[in-house]
């Protein structure tokens, strides 16, 4: 068991770093609740029977340092490969939008769930989150797992992190191209948004700032049976996980993205109140090549809140990746 001062250390890092924390999933308190209109009241942001997904291969992946990590794989087998690496607190169900639509028709789609997240193993010491490579291995470890030829990789907020770190340790050889989404690739506080208490030991307290964290995400509020689905897979995810987060090195992770050699593509919603638009520009301005496309009136998740476009630029960017002519892409 940690001493006072080993869970001092963890809370006053969390709160250091507070932006990561709260950009990887979502953020600062905003007054709208989850809307009380669902099925085509909603248009994008509805989701046909919300939290269910049809069959996936499980595919179950060790990690170097012994984690049981949850594979999943959508779509076609035989087609291109897209791997989706989720946010913190969230898990592989945040995809659904992606899984559930005509992408799925064409490509190959692998989602996992994070260390300590979803169904994997959730281990609560702190250096299975703050050491060096931990993250860039696990990543290796699915792509390997899941038998992936280059594929192309989507970090969402701390998908950005996740993905930097294996860049660092392993380079982009393996990889078809990379899309950023709302990505931390950088811990400065003038560049993220602030947090609320994740990791109070007050139980009231930490189940607000949840609530908080989860609802600041959009511009428009989920309805509430997706909310709700939300809000469940965030509350899987232990306090001390969200506070060792805050350590993760990025020492060399400007290094890595000019390094980026393969096909890179940026994605930020200009109302995005966690990983500010200065963040995307910066990382755009770094990767040689990179596109950027902002979504206006779209907050820290535009694969959900605007998924008609964001599945279309995707599916465009994965063709033109394996070599295929881009052009437009049926409505989910």
């Amino acid at each position: 068991m940690k001493n006072a001062a080993e869970r001092w250390r963890l809370r006053a890092g969390a709160l250091t770093f507070g932006g990561l924390v709260m950009v990887a999933g979502c953020g600062a308190a905003r007054p709208p609740e989850p809307s009380e209109t669902g099925g085509d009241a909603q248009g994008e942001h509805a989701l046909p029977e919300a939290g269910r997904l049809p069959p996936a291969r499980q595919i179950h992946v060790k990690t170097p340092d012994g984690l049981s990590i949850a594979v999943q794989e959508w779509g076609h087998p035989e087609g291109p490969e897209v791997l989706f690496v989720h946010g913190l607190s969230q898990s592989h169900l945040a995809w659904a939008p992606q899984i559930q639509s005509r992408l799925a028709d064409d490509f190959r789609i692998i989602t996992y769930d994070l260390r300590g997240h979803g169904v994997s193993d959730k281990p609560i010491e702190a250096k299975y989150y703050e050491e060096d490579r931990r993250w860039g291995d696990e990543l290796r470890a699915v792509i390997e797992g899941a038998g992936l030829k280059r594929p192309v990789v989507v970090g969402w907020s701390l998908g950005g992190v996740v993905i930097l770190d294996y860049l660092r340790a392993y380079g982009d050889a393996a990889l078809g191209g990379v899309v950023f989404v709302d990505a931390v690739t950088r811990l400065d506080r003038a560049l993220l948004g602030e947090m609320p208490p994740l990791t109070s030991e007050d139980l009231p307290t930490r189940l607000g700032a949840m609530r908080q964290f989860l609802r600041d995400c959009f511009v428009v509020p989920p309805p509430p049976a997706a909310f709700e689905t939300m809000l469940a897979y965030n509350a899987m995810v232990p306090a001390s996980v969200q506070a060792a987060v805050g350590h993760i090195p990025l020492d060399g992770a400007d290094e890595a993205l000019r390094a980026l050699s393969v096909p890179a593509l940026v994605i930020h919603g200009a109302e995005d109140r966690h990983a500010k638009v200065a963040m995307a520009t910066r990382t755009a301005s770094l990767v040689r090549g990179a596109r950027l496309s902002l979504y206006e009136g779209v907050g820290h998740a535009p694969f959900y809140e605007a998924r008609e476009r964001f599945n279309a630029e995707l599916a465009n960017f994965l063709r033109e990746v394996n070599g295929a002519a881009p052009g437009p892409m049926p409505r989910p």
